[in-house]
């Protein structure tokens, strides 16, 4: 191994699979079906495959759009399904008293807003309409993923009656942030995690929320991580893209990857949360700037291909991110999402009892476009 790959191996940990469990063989999981497949979707022309994943399935569809008019475009792609349809629109300031969370308000939130936020709020929508009508397993699923074959698909649901979520590695197009795919770019042996792009969950005992912030699946399956109850059903792919092609993408991800690397470190190290430290913090911002700074270097000893200098430009709008960041912001989010976890899980056990879509989506104050029909 080069000087070059040490020093970024003391830096990054390149593979979280070893914190991943692997299904057991065909045959030794008690049956469980998917219920539904929830799309937090801002691509309305792309959402054919998951249709017809779900009506390969037999399970609910629930589209959850960011706007009136994606839903108003969503829904003749979807009126056709008959094993339950929901298409609407998530606000901004839906149902305050169960959506409300103190990590949506934070600081860093206001310093590079994402897109993000928006798809933490839609996915903990997905988790209320689930324990709102009754469903055990139910599938969040990336309108960019390709690659979806009902059969893996269904064995992945028969696992969560063992396991607490099952996710596919989205390895082709890699699902990684901008800093990690120039990691890869520059010779880093850089892995994926099953992330929220494809990930199922059981409902009942998966009680944690999305927080407002990038990496928000990470932070989502931590708990159900350190329990050892996560497991990798398998691989898929996703639509392309050019990490570098806008800088910004790199300083909005900064911040939550800070927080979600950090926090997956101290598991493979046999920590927990109460772990992190003013002092490990420190430790954690230490080993980043080291990291995208020899990324940069290794870059660099390259040549000049264009990609290179678009890499070159993400990884300075990174550090310079990330150069604002401290161990008071880094202590300050993760207490704050802790908060959010407690009261996530205490407004769980006050919801009412289970129903069905309608009733569900009528009890969250979704609007009303006449887009839910129960077959």
């Amino acid at each position: 191994m080069s000087a070059d790959r040490s020093e970024a191996g003391s830096c990054h940990i390149e593979s979280h699979a070893t914190l991943v469990q692997q299904p057991a063989g065909a045959g030794h999981e008690p049956q469980r079906r998917l219920d539904a497949i929830i799309v937090p979707t801002i691509r309305p022309s792309s959402l054919d495959s998951a249709v017809r994943l779900a009506d390969d399935l037999g399970c609910a569809l629930v589209i959850l759009c960011s706007t009136p008019e994606q839903a108003e475009k969503a829904w003749p792609r979807c009126q056709d399904h008959h094993g339950g349809v929901l298409v609407t629109y998530v606000p901004p300031l839906l149902k305050p008293e169960l959506l409300g969370l103190a990590t949506f308000s934070h600081p860093e939130n206001d310093i590079e807003p994402s897109s993000h936020v928006d798809i933490a709020r839609k996915r903990n929508v997905g988790l209320l309409l689930s324990r709102l009508s009754g469903w055990q397993t139910v599938m969040f699923l990336d309108d960019d993923v390709t690659g979806m074959k009902a059969s893996e698909v269904a064995a992945a649901a028969a696992v969560t009656a063992r396991y607490e979520a099952a996710g596919f590695r989205i390895t082709d197009f890699p699902d990684n942030s901008v800093v990690c795919h120039a990691h890869r770019l520059a010779g880093g042996d850089q892995d994926v995690f099953p992330g929220g792009s494809a990930l199922l969950v059981d409902t009942a005992r998966a009680n944690t929320m999305f927080p407002a912030i990038y990496n928000e699946d990470w932070l989502f399956l931590f708990d159900v991580t350190q329990r050892r109850s996560v497991v990798c059903a398998g691989e898929l792919s996703q639509l392309e893209y050019e990490p570098f092609a806008h800088w910004v993408r790199a300083a909005r991800e900064e911040f939550g990857d800070v927080i979600a690397e950090g926090l997956y470190r101290l598991l493979h190290e046999g920590g927990s949360v109460s772990d992190a430290t003013g002092t490990y913090w420190r430790d954690v911002l230490t080993r980043r700037r080291a990291l995208i700074d020899d990324i940069a270097a290794r870059l660099l000893d390259q040549g000049n291909a264009p990609v290179i200098g678009y890499a070159l430009m993400s990884l300075t709008a990174a550090r310079k991110r990330l150069d604002a960041i401290n161990e008071l912001a880094c202590l300050s989010f993760v207490r704050t999402w802790r908060m959010d976890v407690d009261a996530w899980q205490s407004r769980l056990a006050d919801l009412p009892m289970p129903g069905d879509l309608a009733s569900a989506a009528k009890f969250l104050e979704l609007p009303d476009l006449d887009r839910c029909v129960i077959a």
